[in-house]
């Protein structure tokens, strides 16, 4: 069951799979600011596009979600 992630990791363009545990960890020392980019929470084969991570609000993620498809800018 997907729920909430419908779109295939395949159908992102250029977007990096994290593990949430190492997005999180990346965050609190400063490898990722706002500035950066973006991502998407993911459950490791579908994303969810409805609502963007910022490393401002990493505490935004899912609970459910076990990887953020990030998002250069």
């Amino acid at each position: 069951m997907q729920g909430r992630y419908t779109k295939p990791i395949d159908d992102a363009d250029m977007g990096d799979l994290i593990q949430v545990g190492s997005f999180r960890e990346s965050v609190t020392c400063g490898g990722f600011i706002d500035y950066d980019g973006f991502g998407y929470a993911s459950n490791g084969a579908h994303f969810d596009s409805s609502r963007r991570i910022h490393p401002s609000c990493v505490e935004d993620i899912p609970d459910d979600a076990t990887h953020v498809l990030w998002f250069n800018r």
